[in-house]
């Protein structure tokens, strides 16, 4: 299936998650089934909805106008068989349980059309155990959406060894359509990006915090008044490649690593760039990206006026 023949998506679970979800496709154009098995969640699903709805307008993220025509693309119900016999897309986003979500696919790979595409909304499950119950494993995939669902364009796509490329496709263009930023993870892996970089930093900071080197106070301040402002522009590979470059982190690297309780040795990765010369903008070469003429300037421009912005902010506080 093309992203183009995704026009029917179904949300199993209307909690915390699942109306936002529902309500973000419903926003692109999607026509939308909402379902949960519990009639109250699903009246608590539609009162939250037009709230968050009337936020966003507020906010300016929509018009006043388009909330109605939003919402009335959206339906409710506690029928799986009602909101799953014709969808092309279901996202399942019940408690994150295994045996639950299990039952959820075993019983969605018997309603579904054979065309449907099933992703769950898990944060830490692999979606390979999800496959291996139903009769389309290369039609099931993970959707990971970062809470709020609403307001965070991030989406990571996990494929399983069975997962087909036109799957990944075709839920990667409905995504990019909903106005989202899919990541596709390549195969498994425990914690997906978001949380194995989370629990990293995490880890590090009750470190700190445990062997008295600063109050948790100050670790949040270092972390929001520092790398917090400018990963808002630049991921760790954009920063490293325009700052000192990859040899220069190795050095530092080496010296920190022994230190932490995480991991002591960098990684053999650094070491093959530092080998092979791919260094970065500041050393004139390229690492993960290219950096054409000009390109590390006006990088660094965008950078600049981007945190003048909090600066500004600052000073007017």
């Amino acid at each position: 299936m093309e992203a183009k023949g995704i026009k029917h998506i179904t949300v199993v679970g209307a909690g915390t998650m699942g109306h936002r979800i529902g309500q973000e496709f419903a926003r692109a154009g999607y026509d939308v089934i909402l379902r949960d098995c519990e009639e109250e969640i699903l009246v608590r699903a539609k009162a939250n909805v037009q709230r968050n709805l009337q936020q966003m307008a507020e906010w300016h993220l929509i018009s006043s106008d388009a909330i109605h025509p939003i919402f009335n693309r959206m339906r409710f119900t506690t029928s799986l068989q009602e909101a799953a016999c014709d969808a092309d897309l279901v996202v399942e986003a019940v408690v994150e349980d295994l045996a639950v979500k299990q039952e959820v696919f075993r019983e969605l790979d018997q309603v579904c059309p054979e065309r449907t595409v099933l992703a769950s909304n898990t944060s830490s499950l692999m979606p390979s155990a999800l496959a291996s119950v139903t009769e389309r494993p290369d039609r099931v995939l993970v959707a990971h959406f970062i809470y709020p669902p609403h307001l965070m364009p991030l989406v990571e796509i996990v494929r399983c060894p069975s997962t087909s490329d036109e799957t990944v496709q075709a839920v990667y263009g409905a995504l990019k359509a909903a106005g989202k930023h899919p990541v596709i993870l390549q195969k498994e892996a425990i914690g997906f990006i978001i949380n194995r970089l989370q629990i990293a930093l995490f880890h590090e900071a009750l470190t700190i915090v445990d062997r008295g080197i600063a109050s948790a106070q100050d670790v949040d301040v270092a972390v929001k008044e520092s790398f917090g402002r400018r990963m808002a522009v630049a991921g760790p590979f954009e920063m490293i490649e325009i700052m000192d470059g990859w040899d220069a982190l190795l050095k530092v690297m080496n010296y920190i690593l022994p230190d932490l309780n995480a991991s002591r040795e960098p990684t053999p990765l650094i070491r093959k760039m530092v080998k092979d010369g791919a260094l970065g903008a500041k050393r004139g070469t390229d690492g993960f990206y290219e950096w054409p003429p000009g390109a590390a300037d006006a990088w660094s421009k965008k950078l600049e006026s981007f945190l003048a912005e909090f600066a500004s902010r600052d000073m007017a506080s």
